[in-house]
Parts: structure tokens; C-alpha cells; sequence
């Protein structure tokens, strides 16, 4: 899964916790290890390994079973955006794709596993989801003659409702494990520069990198409810799996059904260094501010888009406050960031005409711009030390949210002007013992900030410890 990038796959770690929980609340069971031999886990059965480009996730088999047409159709399968060449920015629709997924994936099953090949990505979205939609290369009806049984996707339950996990987290090959818990909202997540709204969270237990793509089923339904797609501390997140339940027909996917929630979309491509982390305004000589701006270059394969700016990344899919249409010939929004220090989104959404609509699908395809705005004002270089047994000392180069690296120098106190910036290095490691044979030492230290500012010059006198 992802966590930071443990992302990759459940691949993440934030600190949040359910709201309102008692610290004496027992934590959720250990999972189980799944057995099938005996046909004791049927049900599972469609749970499977995906492999992709040499990524291990999870992928669940759909039942797109209806009343009009058998078991004839195409199989689908539901994962993680990101285990299958999700791309920020990118809606992807209707591409070949190679990889596979094993069925029956137990470990008292290894010799009986069923493996099949993807064949298109029918839809793949990262923005304000983490989803894939695939077609393999079977009938569903094949692959229940085998004795793999699908899941029917379903609405998210009740807050602090009851889900099961069944995954493999690490040990690749071994086989799934059933973890139970309890599933609550959570509005927004987010890994690296991923934004997922709407979001899910739960507690359950033993996820770990490779079960991005578990499904999360709800105990009262047996429905998949949404998908785990990465670690947050203690938490598991999830993806809804709502917006596609209107998109299957005759036991076919079908996107431009007015149910399906999943188009229109559109594909952005960045320029440079546009997804920024972390910025903050620049101090100017004569103590007055320049606000931090977006910055934002980009190419989009719409002929027109709109944007808004907000503080809360669930107003990307709300179509009030955006702006009117602007030719994708103008493709960089340079507004300013803030002026409040905390997290910033740019919405944006891509569109064909000033006459179109905004959709509930496209609004939910939107895409999420995050930015930390720190506070103002230039760096500080800080320093620690600390004198060890032997007379020598250690030196600790301290980072601020703010400090992306050093600069440093050493050299005789008598003869070290720490104003000439001469002899400067980039520092590479953030501690370092220095003997006391090499003692006394001045020591210059200088901050640079993720804007480039640069602190006060650091003075340090460092002196062999008194026996």
C-alpha cells in the first residue's frame, strides 16, 4: 500500500483518529489467515494478486450480473489507481494494459491458483479518487465456471459501521488475510502530492505495502464498499467505490451511462516543478512581504478550462466560485498563495465549451492542488552540540519545516571569516563528530529555505571539553 510511499501502495503516514474514541477502546482483532482447501472461503475467491509493470497489489473481481444478460460479458476487476499507472493530473480511459491477477489466492491453495491477464484500463482516476476500473482478458462466466466468485459493489454504510479487509500485505505468494474493523469518513487524505476527497478510513489490523486495492466490504451487505489504498499511522485509508455503480449495462461497462459517475474527465500534464510541496512568502529588504503564488504551468487536452483556489479541498467539487472559462493557451495560474499559513488547493477542472455544465462527474474528476503556506520570515540555522567522552564534539544541524539544507564551513577560529563566503559546502549528512585533536573550531552555518532565502550567518566557537 502507500505509505510516505510506504505510498506506494497502502503507502502513507498521517496521525488522525477516530473522533470521539475512548483511549480504553479495545483495539480490533489480529487478521486471520484465509484458508480455502476445503472451500471453507468461497467467498473470497475473487480476491486476488495483481501484478502490473512489477507492482504487487490487490484487485477484486465485480459481479456485473443483471437481469438482462448472463454471465456472457467481459470480466471487471476494481483497484487502486496507483497500482496500475495512475497518473495526478491524468483521467486515463480505454488503454491496453499488461499484467495479471491470481484467483483462488489462499495459502492452502498455491497449486490451484487461477491466473488471468488485464487487458484495458476501461478508467483509472487519481484525482480526488484512487481508482482503476480493468477488463481482463475472460468472461465473467469463464471465470465462475472455475469457481471464483465476485463481489457486487455497494455504498459506504453508516459512520462506524463494521468492514472486513481481506488482502496480503507483505509476504508476496503466501496468501489473504481477513482483517475486521469498523470504517468511518474522512474528507480529505492525501500522499506526496495525491489529494483523495471523500474519503474513508478505518482500523483495521496487518496492512502493510503490496494490499493497495483490498477491498473494504461491509459486514451487513457483503457489498464491496470502497478500496484500501493507503497507511495513515494507525489507519487504513479507502476509496469509495460509489461512482461507478450506474455504469454497468446488459453486464458491460458502459461510461457514458447518465449514472455512471466516472466522465467526463480530462488530462493535465505539469510543467516544471508545479506540484510544490511546502512555500512560504519572501522576505524583502525593506521588512515588507511578497506573497507566495501558485506557479502553476500546465497542458491540458481540453480546449478550455476553469480554476478556483480554496482551504478546503472538498470546494474543488463545488462548481461556485470558480472562474469563468480560459483558453488552454493560458495555461499558468500565478495567483497568490494565502495570505494564512496552513493548506492551500488549487481546483481545477477541464472543459470543452463556456456552455458545458459542471457535472456531478466532472466535478468529482477535479483536480486537487496542495500546498503548505508556512509562515513568513527568513530561515534560522540551528545548531546543536554535544561533547562526547573523548574531548571531541558532536554537531547536530537542526531543519525547520522550513530548511531544505546547509551550508557550511569550518576551519581555525583565528583565521575563518564566516562572512566571506568563500569555502562554503552543501552539507551532506546532518551530524558529524569532530576529534578533539581538531579543537578549538569555529564552525559558520547558513539555512536555505525552500524558497532559496538564506539565514543569518551561524557562528559556533567549539572547544574541547574541560577534563
Amino acid at each position: 500500500m502507500q505509505k510516505p510511499l510506504r505510498l506506494a501502495t497502502l503507502s502513507l503516514t498521517l496521525v488522525t483518529h477516530l473522533a470521539n474514541a475512548s483511549d480504553t477502546t479495545p483495539p480490533p482483532p489480529a487478521p486471520l489467515i484465509l484458508y480455502n482447501s476445503q472451500g471453507q472461503n468461497s467467498q473470497w475467491t475473487g480476491v486476488g494478486r495483481l501484478t502490473w509493470n512489477n507492482r504487487h497489489c490487490i484487485g477484486t473481481l465485480l459481479d456485473s450480473r443483471d437481469a438482462t444478460l448472463g454471465t456472457n460479458g467481459p470480466a471487471y476487476i476494481l483497484t487502486a489507481g496507483h497500482c496500475v499507472g495512475g497518473i495526478n493530473g491524468k483521467v486515463l480511459v480505454d488503454q491496453a494494459i499488461t499484467g495479471s491477477i491470481s484467483f483462488n489466492y489462499f495459502v492452502d491453495t498455491q497449486d490451484q491458483r487461477h491466473t488471468v491477464r488485464l487487458k484495458r484500463t476501461l478508467w483509472n482516476s487519481l484525482q480526488g479518487a484512487d481508482l482503476a476500473l480493468l477488463e481482463l482478458d475472460a468472461t465473467l462466466g469463464e471465470l465462475l465456471a472455475l469457481g471464483i466468485t465476485p463481489l457486487k459493489p455497494g455504498i459506504s454504510p453508516l459512520q462506524g459501521s463494521a468492514v472486513q479487509i481481506a488482502g496480503e500485505p507483505s509476504s508476496i505468494g503466501k496468501g489473504l488475510r481477513l482483517s475486521t474493523c469498523t470504517e468511518w469518513r474522512h474528507d480529505t487524505s492525501s500522499v506526496g502530492s495525491w489529494v483523495w476527497r471523500n474519503a474513508r478510513r478505518n482500523d483495521c489490523q496487518g496492512l502493510d505495502e503490496g494490499a493497495s486495492g483490498s477491498p473494504v466490504v461491509a459486514t451487513g451487505s457483503n457489498r464491496l464498499v470502497s478500496v484500501a489504498n493507503s497507511l495513515h499511522d494507525n489507519e487504513v485509508g479507502a476509496i469509495p467505490v460509489h461512482r461507478l455503480l450506474g455504469c454497468f449495462s446488459a453486464g458491460r461497462v458502459d461510461l457514458d451511462k447518465e449514472d455512471c459517475q466516472l466522465l467526463p474527465g480530462f488530462q493535465l500534464e505539469p510543467q516544471g516543478n508545479s506540484f510544490k510541496a511546502l512555500t512560504k512568502a519572501r522576505s524583502l529588504a525593506d521588512g515588507s512581504l511578497e506573497p507566495a503564488r501558485w506557479g502553476f504551468q500546465f497542458l491540458i487536452d481540453t480546449p478550455r478550462y476553469r480554476y478556483k483556489t480554496s482551504t478546503d479541498a472538498l470546494a474543488c467539487e463545488d462548481p461556485v466560485g470558480y472562474s469563468g472559462t480560459l483558453s488552454s493557451s493560458e495555461t499558468l495560474i500565478d495567483d497568490p498563495i494565502g495570505p494564512e499559513p496552513g493548506t492551500h488547493y488549487l481546483c481545477l477542472i477541464g472543459i470543452q465549451s463556456p456552455e458545458q455544465l459542471p457535472s456531478r462527474a466532472l466535478m468529482a474528476n477535479s483536480l486537487s492542488v496542495k500546498v503548505d503556506l508556512l509562515p513568513p520570515g527568513r530561515p534560522q540555522a540551528r545548531v546543536m552540540t554535544e561533547h562526547s567522552p573523548d574531548g571531541g564534539v558532536r554537531i547536530s544541524w537542526l531543519r525547520d519545516p522550513d530548511v531544505v539544507f546547509y551550508r557550511v564551513k569550518r576551519g581555525a577560529p583565528a583565521t575563518t571569516d564566516c562572512h566571506d563566503q568563500s569555502g562554503y559546502r552543501l552539507l551532506r549528512a546532518q551530524s558529524r563528530d569532530i576529534p578533539g585533536s581538531a579543537l578549538p573550531l569555529k564552525l559558520c552555518s547558513v539555512a536555505i529555505d525552500v524558497i532559496g532565502q538564506s539565514s543569518e550567518v551561524r557562528t559556533d566557537l567549539l572547544q574541547a571539553a574541560v577534563p
